[in-house]
């Protein structure tokens, strides 16, 4: 790219974005010398039964919750059935009379 041919917003443009990938591309800076580095555990990576399990108790907490919602609107739905009823029962016991 020829610089001359570029405008002062796009200099200024290129020069921010190579200020970032060089900032990228160093190494993170070396804590204070009274500072304590955190140290990472690896850790193992888990084995087919173990991921099996945890997407097991992942897949339940979502079947419990779902057959939560279901009871509550169930229970919410058979209500206002039998509101209606009652309604209908009062309207049609008061014409008669």
């Amino acid at each position: 790219m020829d610089k001359d041919k570029l405008s002062p917003r796009e200099a200024a443009l290129l020069a921010e974005a190579r200020r970032e990938a060089a900032a990228r591309k160093e190494p993170p800076a070396a804590p204070a010398p009274g500072q304590v580095q955190p140290q990472v555990e690896a850790k193992p990576a888990p084995t087919a039964a173990e991921r099996l399990a945890v997407l097991m108790d992942e897949e339940r907490e979502q079947t419990q919750e779902r057959k939560k919602k279901m009871r509550r609107r169930g229970l919410m739905i058979s209500g206002g059935i039998l509101a209606f009823f009652v309604l209908w029962l009062l309207t049609a016991f008061r014409k008669r009379r």
